[in-house]
Order: structure tokens, then C-alpha cells, then sequence
């Protein structure tokens, strides 16, 4: 960087000509590292895989490339227009207004970036090292193309001049491509030390029970549940959040795992196959747990069988370690999976060596009888929904095979809390009740939570942007979606673009009034309809939230 600038130093007709230039530069990556946030956060929410990544600008249509390209063809025609109009004062003392264009460059960037992020964000940008190290490479490779090509305009271009650095958003995306490429090496070898050292650190821990869970839905819900029942008689440490990657379980095992631990919980996600082989490998079960199968991320795994394929490898890793396999029956591809296993143990409210009966749900709540060995008890949760006794159920039969009395399980239960954005009651300020289902949704998932929005007295409302992710199943999916919310909900508001017309189909052909469905542009406008609509004592359901790449 030093000797390109000393080499273009000697080619400027004056010292106040670097100094601008220089003064640009750093203004202009300044503000590109804003316009350049969005593609940046969808490469980590991607989790820096190229393939999820690519596919994030086929599913969007490049909508953001689109904007980049009007924010680089507004500031260049405005640049040129002014360079044109000013050309006389590109001379002697009044040469300073050849400065003049940058303006309109720097009032584009600067709207563009408030407009960005004015908007409603799910998933932030979080600046881990792995992405302070990225936008640092960033930063220096935008730093030079801005450089260059204001030099190059200033040198061979003289009219346009100053305006070949608006091409600089249009560049963002392959810059970020070029960067991610550079930085990959050394991101892998930063990652398969901390691996490394996870393992080295599990396998020093002889007495360490390792349960691993996995599952299409469902799967932090039991990580939860088992936690706490677990903790009435063991130190638990569970993988928190969602941190269900390999890195992210490293970093769980290094940093938060300890010798008093006697159990870890490790929540496995994937999103295409060998993802759950590779995670298995890495913390080695004892036990494993599948909660349930759906066609959740189909659109990254390309169809059911992969997705069965994917989810099977804990129960392959299992029957090869001499493993403990526990599988929720309750949904019917888990079952078939549980067919292929015969070592597994299958848990099901149909079916389970506990005898679940008595089961009640309604807005406070559930309740159940639970029944072993000839002894009842009455078990009563905070948890919303008949799914969530099936995870519960799920949970307490891996904590009796692990020396929990009915007792403890029982005490265990009682203490269970809602998860945030997992069909939490929110009373909020206008009166009306909310059930907040916001974190994610699929098809079993919404299923459930119409199923508790049923059990509430007033008028019910939804709002939705419908299920995603789904690839070719979206459309019949959230058209059965519709179906089913026609014969629950008094109102229902889709607040986006993506799902509206399959939605509205399900709805129509369910037989709802057409006049209480409404489609809002955003959450925000959407809240804002509600609150027209609603009254005290109604009650709302928030059911998923579109992840960023979907805004």
C-alpha cells in the first residue's frame, strides 16, 4: 500500500490531490464495510459454506446485487452529470470543485446504509474472530480497488474522473467471494485446532456421560427439557443456544465444560449430509436422541431421503460405538427410522415404557399422569402443547435409563420454563395475549402451535410469513398451512411476500372470509394492522420469523 501510494504521488499534478484522494479512500471503505454488512452476514448465517451462500443470491434473485447495481448507476450518472456542469472549474484555483461529484456518491452510500439497517434484522452480524479477521481482509482489498480506480479515472478518464469509484458496490460481492477464498486456509486450520483440542480435552474426561440430540424440530426443546430433569441429580453442561455446529461445539467443550460436569448435551445440526456424521465423530455419544424428522432445510438438502440419510448417522454412529439410541416415534418418519434400528428404543405416547395417560393442555399449561412400575404420579409443566409432552417424554425415559427415580423426573418436570420464542405467553401492553412461536417454523412445528392457539378463548389472529426453506414442497406446504389456520384462526396476516398467494389459497379453499385475510409488507406494518384489529382479551400467535436471507 505505502509504495502504491508513493509511486501515484509522483504522478499527481499536486501534494492536495493524494491528500484528497487518500481522505476518499478511507471515507468510501469506511462506508462500504456498511453497504457490504448484509453480504457479509449472510455468508456467517450461511455458516461460511459457498454452497449455502450461492444459493442464499438464487432464492433472493439477487435482490441485493440489484441494489447495489441502482446505488452504483445513481451515483455515477449524478457524478458524471455534475463533472460535466463543473468541467470549467476543473482548473487553476476553482479545481477543488472537481471534488464536487464525491458528494453525491457519499449521500447515496450514506442512504442506502440507513436504509439497510432501519430494517428489521433477525440474525445480527456478530463479529466473531473468524469475521473480524474477514472484513479486516475486506477492508484492505476495498481500500485498493478504491484507490486504483479513482486513480486510474483521475489519470486516463478526466470527465468521468472521480466517478469510477461508485463501481466499487457493484464490486462487493466478488470482493467478499475473493476474500472468503483467501482467508479460507487459515480459518480451517484455526478450526481444526479448536477441534483438535476438544477432542484431546473429551477424551481426557473418562467419567463424561455424552449425549448427543438431533432431529428435523425439536431438538432444543429436548435439550432443554432433558437438562433440567438431568440436573436434579447430575451437573449437566448443555451446548448452549445454537451453537450445533462443530466449531460451536468445540468452543462449548473448551470454554464451558469442566471436570465437575458429569453430563454433556450436545444439540447436532445439519444442513446437508455428513454434517451429523462429522459431529458425532468429533464428541463421540453415549447416547444419542433423534426428536423428530420433517422436511426442515429441504431446500439445502435437496429431499427427504437425505435429510432421513443425514439425521440416521447418529443412529449408525450408535450401532457401531455400542451406543444407547433413544427415538421419538410420535412422527412417522422417525418411526421408519426406528424400524432400520432394532437397538434403538422408541418413545411415543402411543407407545413407552411409562405410562402417559390423563392428558390435558390448555392455555396454562399441561398435565399428564405418569406411570412406572405400578407407581403414578401427577406431572404438571408450563410448557404449551401435546408436543411437548412427547419431548418430555422423550427426555424422562433417557433420564430413568440414566438412574433417575420417578420422583426426581416428576420434580425435573415441574421445573421446566418456556424457552423465548418457542410458544412463550407474552401479555402485552394492549391487553391482548401473545404466543410467541417466532424463533422458526415447519410443518410439525406449526402444526403444534395451532394446536395451542386452539385452546384460547377471543378472537384469534396469526401472523406469519408462512413456512420457509422448503424448495419445490413450499407451496403445498404452506397451502396446507392456510387449510388448517381456516378452521382455528378469526384473522390472519401474512407479513411478507413469499408465501401470501399459497397461504391465501389454503385459506380460501378452508373456507375463511376472505375480508380477514391481510398481507403486510413487514413484521412492523403488520403489528401496526393488529393493533387496529385486536381487542382486549384476543389472543395472537407470532408463528416463525423469516430469517434475514428471506428479507
Amino acid at each position: 500500500m505505502n509504495n502504491l501510494i508513493y509511486l501515484s504521488s509522483k504522478m499527481f499534478e499536486s501534494k492536495f490531490d493524494l491528500i484528497m484522494f487518500l481522505i476518499i479512500t478511507v471515507v468510501s471503505t469506511v462506508l462500504m464495510i456498511f453497504v457490504g454488512y448484509r453480504l457479509l452476514q449472510m455468508l456467517q448465517l450461511t455458516g461460511y459454506k459457498l454452497k449455502s451462500y450461492a444459493k442464499w443470491f438464487k432464492e433472493t434473485k439477487c435482490s441485493y446485487v440489484s441494489r447495489l447495481f441502482m446505488l452504483s448507476f445513481l451515483s455515477f450518472m449524478s457524478m458524471l452529470l455534475t463533472n460535466v456542469l463543473l468541467e470549467d472549474f476543473f482548473t487553476g484555483r476553482m479545481k477543488i470543485f472537481s471534488y464536487g461529484s464525491i458528494i453525491f456518491y457519499l449521500l447515496f452510500c450514506s442512504m442506502f446504509i440507513i436504509n439497510l439497517f432501519n430494517a428489521k434484522q433477525k440474525t445480527p452480524l456478530k463479529y466473531t474472530k473468524r469475521m473480524i479477521r474477514l472484513v479486516g481482509v475486506y477492508t484492505v482489498f476495498v481500500a485498493l480497488i478504491t484507490y486504483v480506480l479513482m486513480f486510474v479515472g483521475y489519470k486516463f478518464f478526466p470527465l468521468v474522473s472521480y466517478g469510477l469509484i461508485s463501481i466499487v458496490p457493484l464490486l462487493l460481492p466478488l470482493i467478499v467471494f475473493l476474500v472468503y477464498f483467501i482467508t479460507y486456509p487459515l480459518e480451517k486450520i484455526i478450526s481444526n485446532s479448536y477441534i483438535k483440542r476438544a477432542k484431546e480435552k473429551l477424551s481426557k474426561l473418562n467419567n463424561l456421560i455424552v449425549i448427543g440430540i438431533t432431529g428435523s424440530y425439536g431438538k432444543t426443546s429436548v435439550k432443554n427439557i432433558l437438562t433440567t430433569i438431568l440436573s436434579e441429580k447430575y451437573n449437566v453442561c448443555p451446548s448452549p443456544a445454537s451453537y450445533n455446529t462443530p466449531l460451536g461445539l468445540a468452543k462449548t467443550i473448551l470454554k464451558k465444560l469442566d471436570e465437575k460436569d458429569e453430563i454433556f448435551i450436545a444439540e447436532m445440526g445439519a444442513k446437508q449430509l455428513g454434517d451429523i456424521k462429522e459431529l458425532c465423530q468429533m464428541v463421540r455419544p453415549n447416547i444419542s436422541a433423534i426428536t423428530g424428522i420433517g422436511n426442515q432445510h429441504y431446500l439445502t438438502f435437496g429431499s427427504i431421503e437425505n435429510i432421513i440419510k443425514t439425521k440416521s448417522e447418529i443412529a449408525d454412529f450408535s450401532l457401531e460405538t455400542n451406543g444407547k439410541l433413544f427415538i421419538n416415534t410420535d412422527g412417522e418418519l422417525a418411526n421408519d427410522i426406528a424400524k432400520r434400528y432394532k437397538n434403538a428404543k422408541t418413545v411415543s405416547l402411543k407407545n413407552n415404557i411409562f405410562n402417559v395417560s390423563d392428558i390435558k393442555t390448555d392455555k396454562n399449561g399441561s398435565s399428564f399422569n405418569l406411570n412406572i412400575n405400578g407407581e403414578t404420579k401427577k406431572c404438571k409443566t408450563v410448557l404449551l402443547g401435546k408436543h411437548n409432552i412427547s419431548n418430555i417424554i422423550l427426555a424422562s425415559e433417557i433420564a430413568f435409563d440414566m438412574g433417575l427415580t420417578i420422583d426426581e423426573i416428576v420434580s425435573g418436570i415441574s421445573k421446566l420454563s418456556s424457552v423465548p420464542h418457542r410458544l412463550s405467553l407474552i401479555q402485552s401492553s394492549c391487553s391482548y395475549t401473545i404466543i410467541d412461536n417466532s424463533y422458526n417454523s415447519s410443518v410439525q412445528g406449526s402444526e403444534a402451535s395451532l394446536e395451542v392457539l386452539s385452546k384460547f378463548d377471543g378472537k384469534k389472529f396469526i401472523i406469519t410469513p408462512g413456512i420457509v426453506e422448503l424448495g419445490k414442497e413450499q407451496f403445498n406446504a404452506n397451502f396446507e398451512f392456510g387449510k388448517s389456520m381456516a378452521s382455528i384462526c378469526d384473522y390472519v396476516i401474512v407479513d411478507s411476500l413469499i408465501n401470501f398467494e399459497a397461504i391465501n389459497s389454503g385459506l380460501i379453499f378452508g373456507g375463511f372470509k376472505e375480508g380477514h385475510i391481510f398481507q403486510a409488507g413487514s413484521l412492523t406494518q403488520a403489528v401496526q394492522l393488529l393493533n387496529t384489529l385486536a381487542e382486549t382479551n384476543d389472543v395472537v400467535l407470532f408463528e416463525n420469523d423469516l430469517p434475514d436471507n428471506y428479507l
